[in-house]
This record gives C-alpha cells, sequence and structure tokens, in this order.
C-alpha cells in the first residue's frame, strides 16, 4: 500500500482547517434556520396571525432569493463580509425579545433569510475555490449533515424551551448562538480566486439562461418546490387547527425532519459524486412527493412523524442537487452570477405561490386538504420534468462523446 506523501499531507491541512470552519458556520445557520423555520409560524399562529399572514411570513426567503440577484454588487466579497453579514442576520433574532407582535416576526424573519440569499452565491464560489471538484458532493453533504444534525438538536430543545419560557425567547437564543457560530468565517482563509467579480443583475440571469441543463431543472424545481411553497402556510392550519399541537409537538416534528435531512445529505452526496448530479433530485423528488400527500390526508401526528422524515430526505436531495448542478455547469468565473440567477428564478416563484393557496382557503373556496392535495400535484409535475432534464443531460452528454457520424 502506497502510503501519502508529506507534500499531500501538507496539502490537505489548509482544506480540514477550511472544512472545521466551515462546519461551525454551517452548525449555527442550522440552529437559527431550525427555530426560524419550525416554530416562527406557529408562534405568528398563536399571536393570531391569519392564513395570509402566513403567507407573508412564508415567502419572507424567496422574496430575498429574489432581491438576491444584486448580490453581485451589495454582496459579500471577502470570507470576513461574509462573516459580518450572516451573524448580523441571526442576530437581528434578538429582537423578538424586545418585540414580538406578528408583524416583527415578519420583519425578523426577513432581516434572517437576507443574510442566508445575499451570501449563497459568494458561498457557493468559495467552496468551488477551495475543495476538489472531485470532493464537492461529500463536502456539500458532510456541512448539510453537519448544519442538519444542529436543525435536529435545536428543533428539540427549542420545542420544550419554548414551551417553558416562551416562543419568542427560544428563538432568540438561537439567533445568538448562529451568529457567535458565524464568526468562524473570520479565520476562514480562501484564495484569491474566492473573490468574484462583480456582476448585475443581467449578468445572473445570461449565466443561467447559457446553460438548457439549467434552465431545465430550474423549471423541473419551479414546479416541484413551488408546490412545498404553497403548502408550507398550510403546514401551520394543520398543526394548529387540525391537530391542536403544541410547541413541543411542532419540535418533534421539526427534529424527524432534521434528522431525515442528516442522515441523507450524506446518502445524496455520495450519490451525485458517483452517479450523477441529477440523481439526487431525481429520487429524492419522489420521496418528498410522498410526504407532501401525507400531509394533506394526515389524521394524526403520527402520519406527520412520515411526512417529515419524507419532507427531510428530499430536502437534502434538492440542496446536494442544486449545488452539484450549478457546479458541474458552470466554470468557477461565473458560478456566483449563476446562484443569484438561480436564486431569482426560484425566488420569483415563491412570491406567488405562498398566496395562492392561502388566499383561497381563507376566502373559504378550499379547504386546507384540498388545496395541500392541489400542491401536490404541482409537486408531482415537478418530479417528472426533474426525469425529463436528467434524460436530456444524459442525451446530450452522448451526443457530444459520440464519434462523428454515429451520434
Amino acid at each position: 500500500m502506497r502510503l501519502p506523501s508529506r507534500d499531500s499531507i501538507e496539502g490537505l491541512r489548509p482544506i480540514s482547517r477550511n472544512l472545521s470552519l466551515d462546519l461551525a458556520a454551517a452548525i449555527g445557520l442550522g440552529i437559527a434556520g431550525a427555530l426560524v423555520s419550525s416554530l416562527l409560524p406557529t408562534i405568528a399562529r398563536r399571536g393570531g396571525l391569519e392564513p395570509l399572514g402566513l403567507a407573508v411570513l412564508a415567502a419572507t426567503p424567496f422574496l430575498t432569493n429574489l432581491l438576491s440577484i444584486f448580490s453581485g454588487r451589495i454582496g459579500p466579497q471577502t470570507a470576513r463580509q461574509f462573516a459580518l453579514l450572516r451573524m448580523a442576520g441571526a442576530g437581528s433574532l434578538v429582537l423578538l425579545l424586545v418585540i414580538s407582535p406578528a408583524v416583527v416576526i415578519i420583519a425578523v424573519a426577513l432581516v434572517f433569510w437576507i443574510s442566508v440569499s445575499f451570501s449563497s452565491p459568494f458561498q457557493l464560489r468559495l467552496w468551488g475555490a477551495t475543495y476538489p471538484a472531485r470532493m464537492r458532493g461529500r463536502v456539500v453533504g458532510f456541512l448539510g449533515t453537519g448544519r442538519a444534525a444542529a436543525a435536529a438538536a435545536a428543533a428539540l430543545i427549542g420545542g420544550v424551551l419554548a414551551d417553558r419560557i416562551g416562543g419568542p425567547p427560544a428563538v432568540a437564543l438561537a439567533g445568538l448562538v448562529g451568529a457567535a457560530c458565524s464568526l468562524a468565517y473570520w479565520w476562514f482563509r480562501a484564495s484569491a480566486a474566492a473573490a468574484p467579480a462583480a456582476y448585475s443583475a443581467r449578468e445572473s440571469i445570461a449565466a443561467m439562461r447559457g446553460r438548457p441543463t439549467l434552465g431545465r431543472v430550474a423549471l423541473a424545481q419551479g414546479f416541484f418546490g413551488g408546490g412545498f411553497i404553497a403548502a408550507g402556510p398550510l403546514f401551520a392550519l394543520v398543526n394548529v387547527d387540525r391537530l391542536d399541537l403544541s410547541l413541543a409537538d411542532v419540535g418533534i416534528i421539526g427534529v424527524l425532519t432534521a434528522a431525515a435531512t442528516t442522515i441523507s445529505f450524506l446518502i445524496w452526496g455520495a450519490v451525485s459524486d458517483h452517479v450523477d448530479v441529477l440523481a439526487p433530485m431525481r429520487f429524492g423528488s419522489i420521496i418528498g412527493l410522498g410526504g407532501l400527500i401525507a400531509y394533506a390526508l394526515a389524521p394524526g401526528v403520527a402520519v406527520l412523524w412520515l411526512a417529515a422524515v419524507a419532507i427531510g430526505t428530499a430536502n437534502s436531495s434538492i440542496e446536494i442537487g442544486v449545488a452539484g448542478v450549478i457546479s458541474a455547469e458552470t466554470p468557477l468565473a461565473t458560478r456566483a452570477a449563476a446562484m443569484s440567477g438561480w436564486n431569482a428564478i426560484t425566488g420569483a416563484r415563491g412570491l406567488v405561490a405562498p398566496f395562492l393557496m392561502s388566499g383561497l382557503v381563507q376566502v373559504g373556496l378550499l379547504s386546507v386538504t384540498a388545496a395541500l392535495l392541489l400542491c401536490a400535484v404541482a409537486s408531482g409535475l415537478g418530479v417528472a420534468l426533474f426525469w425529463w432534464a436528467s434524460s436530456r443531460a444524459r442525451n446530450e452528454v452522448a451526443m457530444r462523446m459520440a464519434p462523428d457520424g454515429l451520434a
């Protein structure tokens, strides 16, 4: 067996150091994000927020995704700027200790998601300049596992704390932890290639449109993710109005979702590296669709547990797939711009979808169950489009590799 050389070991040390710092920051994001995603809607509903208000809350990450098309001009350009932006987003959750009406919950959520959306294009480029391409899927899977494991623990502990000390203080505490962990990027050592050149909103869209495979996958995710986005505000109505769950019950659902995401991240990362970058999306979307249907028909909390596992498994598959397909289809120089374009395109549909079904429920045209089943129909179309996009991508690769005259 050939032992690694001293030079190869020395070369791995900066990667290991950066990966450790990346993991610390991912853990902080998982802790803060878990309580923002799982507890804020229920807290807002218990505070009297109507279905359309819940739709506004659900739309905040997609509004910030749309706005992130301008991140090439005003987003972070260095690892330290990245750290400061993430710290500001997580730290804003502390405002819930001072003022806690529903409108403040929406404002705080908006600030938190701005910090995530405006930093994600830079982060994808940072990964491309830091980690070898052969490790891409496993690195994203490893970091996602750490984030999801932290989210699972935070959802469990946060749900219990929320029942004892109140929802806003529990979320604020998670924000403090998230802000502290974001400091890890202050010591991240990035090469000069990690600094992105400034790009405009038009260049972001062009970076997406110039890659047919990216366009097809974005279309598929538009339907698949759109169904889940439209369903998001309705999940709180199932939790509170249909099943009358406690915050601890909601926390357990969050734990199961995060636990499934934690376990499946490593699996999907390996699948991405060893099969193809779209394979996680193809198979994970089928599992997620089953979870959405289960939520629509759930007669009790036990069915929601199964739905949470399915949805968590699908969440990681989509995240791994997005990072993989953008990295595979774009050179490092345009990767941040392409990620901004992706965020903008998917964010635009996220601004509409939450209001569509919630509005129909609020005016009495649809029951919650019927609305969720319609969401499942949209997501089912997205599943079919993922398989179509993957088939087209494989055919195009085969055409390029075939000898002239035999294609």
